[in-house]
């Protein structure tokens, strides 16, 4: 439990810190899988982040606090619309500092994200946002500042 208070405490002294770029931010309406460049617009309050394709399909490169990450959008539908999730993630170059027993304790012990090695035994973070129906802006904003505050709090 007091892990949850410290993320909390960490997204609040965030969202205080962010408060005048996020006033310039246009919190209103309702974001959808299909709002691609306007999830774009929303992360951009918290660093750099471009659009870009590939073969499975269009996906967001980001930077915030120099912790490199993508949204990728899921549960598609045949023509890369309609998604109903997107996926946050990160990834470190472990070269062994990151553990299969600290990846499992992480998990244990928090709520908004999953930390796991891959196949190069790299540390890599993840958390999934259900856009199914939509979300209000601020909800989808909201999001992204747990995210910041998750990065960080692996990061360290």
């Amino acid at each position: 439990m007091k892990t949850i208070h410290r993320i909390a405490a960490i997204t609040l002294a965030g969202a205080l810190l962010a408060g005048p770029v996020l006033a310039q931010q246009n919190l209103n309406g309702m974001i959808t899988g299909n709002d691609v460049d306007r999830i774009a617009d929303l992360a951009r309050a918290y660093g750099t982040i471009e659009r870009r394709q590939d073969e499975d399909g269009v996906w967001l490169r980001g930077e915030m606090d120099e912790i490199v990450y993508t949204i990728s959008f899921l549960n598609c539908d045949d023509n890369d619309a309609n998604c109903s999730t997107v996926q946050f993630r990160a990834w470190w170059e472990s070269n062994g500092a990151h553990t299969l027993e600290a990846m499992n304790q992480w998990n244990r012990d928090r709520r908004f994200s999953a930390a796991y090695l891959d196949s190069n035994n790299n540390a890599t973070l993840e958390w999934d946002v259900n856009l199914a129906g939509g979300v209000s802006a601020v909800n989808f904003d909201d999001s992204i500042q747990w995210w910041q505050a998750v990065i960080r709090q692996f990061r360290e």
